[in-house]
């Protein structure tokens, strides 16, 4: 199927569907909002659509990004066509379980691309957006990226209010040394919660440090080098030597 994008009345169709869904699991999908022509509408770009595995929030990034590699700035920031596209794969990103379905929050579904708080959190503009940011290198990323698409994980929920962080190369990079379990594809244990060296202690370091220091500039191995030695704990596979840093 051709890409298109919901109308303000598509939005307001899926919108009430999502909400039904709370109530009544058994609600039946607006498939027909993809294709009429008062709820959706045909986009510049011509996209073949097709089903989607939708195992690892990577697979779905990967798999968005080439969709798109032909339209580089119209669609990505177009929030009828994110609904439309969240609509259509909507049976393989929230199927249904035990005979339900848990869409979770609205954000998830309905994009909400000017709002730094809930843009990363949409379950297809998040993982694309971060991927296309770090398209050169994509494993980079690999700790924003890892795990079920429907799980958002403790780190990027810590991280994604700030742009800038996300898409910043040391922050990704420092992540996903700290942070990726390989093997699993998923974050290390003990990388959530309060605890020295979580997550959450990680994003308030970065906050500390972004007021000193262009994060921007900096490697991922200098960002570790910067960080409290309550992180060195999940350094202990690496190679890790503390030295003065001159960065010029």
């Amino acid at each position: 199927m051709l890409a298109r994008r919901l109308t303000k009345e598509g939005i307001e169709r899926f919108e009430n569907f999502l909400e039904r869904l709370r109530d009544h699991p058994n609600s039946r999908l607006p498939t027909h909002a993809l294709t009429d022509e008062k709820l959706s509408e045909a986009v510049d770009v011509k996209i073949q659509v097709e089903s989607i595995e939708a195992s690892s929030r990577m697979g779905v990034a990967e798999h968005v990004f080439q969709l798109l590699r032909r339209d580089t700035e119209t669609l990505r920031i177009d929030k009828g066509f994110w609904c439309w596209l969240s609509l259509y794969w909507f049976n393989e990103l929230c199927p249904v379980v035990t005979g339900e379905r848990v869409p979770g929050d609205r954000y998830r579904w309905i994009a909400e691309l000017d709002n730094t708080h809930r843009a990363y959190r949409h379950m297809l503009a998040g993982p694309y957006q971060i991927y296309r940011a770090h398209r050169d290198d994509p494993d980079r990323a690999r700790a924003f990226l890892c795990g079920p698409v429907h799980q958002l994980g403790e780190l990027l929920g810590q991280i994604a209010s700030r742009p800038s962080l996300v898409t910043c190369k040391a922050v990704a990079g420092a992540a996903t040394r700290l942070y990726y379990d390989e093997e699993g594809d998923k974050l290390r244990r003990g990388s959530s919660g309060k605890g020295a060296g979580s997550a959450r202690r990680f994003a308030d370091v970065l906050s500390q440090l972004d007021l000193t220091w262009d994060l921007h500039s900096l490697t991922a191995d200098q960002l570790l080098e910067l960080l409290p030695d309550e992180f060195d704990r999940f350094l202990k596979r690496l190679p890790r030597h503390r030295q003065l840093l001159l960065i010029e």
